[in-house]
């Protein structure tokens, strides 16, 4: 990357402060615009994951990977959540009523890991936490985690929670490791309420964890937000981020074609990732560079400056990012067969950019 590059993102930033107003004693509200590289010059196909078919998926699963590779899937058809090897090999199987015979999977149903040896299972009870080789390590009750989370990761053995309802008095819920609430963080109301309750981040993708703190985004964030202020990173405002300019209107005669209008019209969040520990990625629904519809935009920041920002272009979006990786469905049609197989997954590997 061009240094005459570099330098001109850094000029457009500042002029950004000039606008918006900065705080010289920290640069968390320095608003900069990131560089825009090709995928393929980001990121290199590492290899194709088969997950084992000796447990065959429903339709509707989510995929959670760990420091080592591991791949956690949560299956809300089968109520049960699997890991498998880095390689796809199936390692262990817990169906959730093993653990709390009254819970189940609902709508915002999420599994994370909390380290690489315990996972944390949330249902419509509360949440189940897993060890390293499946056994039930404890069953928590708690309306805020069954009904008003929407992200939850692990910092500094503490548990955060990002609530789901958003609004005025909304807190970042923090967690001893057995999860008795030992405190909570106030969040700033969104601008548009309406639209706040209804179009939210992807389910678990509200908020990550990184070595510096806890990050969290609403769906019309143009990137995340440290939880404690002073945090010193810059954020960043992709070129192709188109602000929203009105809310939801509040009439029960709204329809979905009126709020698929609505959503053309504005940028959407869909959440944030960690590629490692001290780097985010961003994903957005955007209006793409032409204006001819909604494209899948990412940004991706490093907290210690060990290479510039950029912004790019996925084909379709990951179902998960760890250990600097992104991990892709492939399409099942690009694998013809008359057997009933699990997806497989593409892993790519990302290859940070120069500085200079």
């Amino acid at each position: 990357m061009k240094a005459s590059t570099l330098h001109t993102t850094t000029v457009a930033g500042l002029l950004i402060c000039l606008v918006v107003g900065c705080n010289s004693r920290s640069t968390v509200d320095q608003v900069l615009t990131p560089v825009y590289m090709d995928f393929g010059d980001l990121f290199v196909k590492e290899n194709t994951i088969q997950l084992d078919n000796s447990v065959l998926l429903g339709s509707s699963w989510s995929l959670s990977v760990n420091s080592k590779g591991e791949l956690l899937v949560l299956d809300t058809q089968s109520q049960g959540a699997y890991l498998f090897s880095p390689d796809g090999a199936l390692v262990w199987t817990k169906v959730i009523t093993d653990c709390n015979p009254e819970a189940n999977f609902g709508f915002g149903a999420q599994a994370s890991f909390l380290d690489d040896t315990h996972i944390a299972v949330l249902n419509n009870k509360g949440a189940i936490v897993l060890g390293r080789n499946g056994e039930c390590v404890q069953a928590i009750t708690d309306g805020d985690l069954a009904t008003n989370t929407w992200g939850l990761c692990s910092h500094r053995d503490t548990i955060f929670a990002m609530p789901r309802h958003i609004g005025d008095n909304a807190f970042i819920r923090a967690y001893s490791s057995d999860f008795s609430l030992i405190d909570q963080f106030s969040l700033p109301a969104p601008k548009f309420q309406m639209r706040a309750s209804i179009m939210l981040t992807d389910p678990g993708s509200a908020m990550r964890c990184f070595n510096d703190d806890v990050w969290w985004v609403y769906s019309e964030s143009f990137d995340a937000t440290p939880r404690l202020t002073g945090a010193g990173q810059s954020r960043f405002m992709p070129d192709f981020f188109v602000k929203r300019t009105r809310d939801y209107p509040e009439s029960a005669l709204m329809d979905m074609e009126m709020m698929h209008k609505a959503e053309a019209e504005a940028t959407r969040m869909r959440g944030i990732f960690a590629l490692d520990n001290e780097t985010r990625i961003t994903v957005y629904n955007s209006i793409d560079s032409s204006n001819e519809g909604l494209g899948k935009g990412v940004v991706i920041a490093n907290h210690s400056d060990r290479f510039p920002a950029v912004s790019t272009w996925f084909e379709k979006f990951p179902e998960a990012v760890e250990n600097g990786r992104l991990y892709i469905m492939n399409d099942p049609e690009d694998e013809p067969s008359e057997e009933v197989l699990n997806p497989t997954i593409i892993r790519y590997r990302f290859i940070p950019p120069l500085g200079d």
